[in-house]
């Protein structure tokens, strides 16, 4: 029932935002009562809390099979980062916009995971292409690792969302190409 309630949680929240979904939507999504759905979480908090935990595990999974999968480093990249866009798209920018403004320690947490698993992740694929003559050897891979997290902090804001007409799709595959190939003709 737990697995239920979270699948029932995220689709609401990824369509509505976290703060149009009441616990009453999530119950009557399921066709349990309220009472049923307290007994699994304490609040829509705890449920968000689950759904975005469920996330990270996705993504976590997704870094794993491609490290196993993808024997070079710059593709291997770029399929992760393709299918992390992809996951992201589907959450939509009213839920993080939501979580940021309603349980900011929620979005510290995913902002946290976002830097410590694409600091680890993006640190090993620099020194794996080099290592592999993929990538410029002389290429610092702190301030190149620095430089990624930077435009990935700076773009990936609700509001700037928000405020552009581009996609957050859009925005991966342009931070993927300015990092990997450059901007000059």
């Amino acid at each position: 029932m737990k697995n239920r309630i979270i699948e029932a949680a995220e689709k609401m929240f990824y369509q509505y935002g976290y703060r149009k979904v009441t616990m009453d939507d999530i119950a009557s999504d399921l066709g349990i009562s309220k009472k049923t759905l307290y007994q699994y979480f304490k609040s829509k908090d705890a449920i968000a809390s689950a759904v975005v935990k469920r996330l990270h595990h996705d993504i976590e999974r997704l870094q794993k099979k491609a490290r196993k999968e993808i024997s070079d480093p710059i593709e291997r990249f770029e399929e992760v980062i393709a299918e992390i866009s992809s996951r992201i798209t589907r959450i939509g920018s009213a839920f993080m916009s939501d979580i940021k403004k309603d349980i900011p320690e929620l979005w510290k947490r995913c902002e946290e995971f976002r830097e410590k698993d694409i600091n680890e992740y993006i640190e090993g694929i620099l020194k794996e292409g080099i290592k592999k003559e993929r990538i410029k050897e002389e290429i610092n891979t702190k301030i190149a690792l620095l430089a990624y997290l930077g435009a990935i902090r700076t773009v990936f804001q609700p509001e700037i969302f928000a405020e552009n007409t581009f996609s957050i799709e859009e925005a991966f595959e342009n931070i993927i190409k300015i990092f990997l190939k450059g901007i000059e003709r």
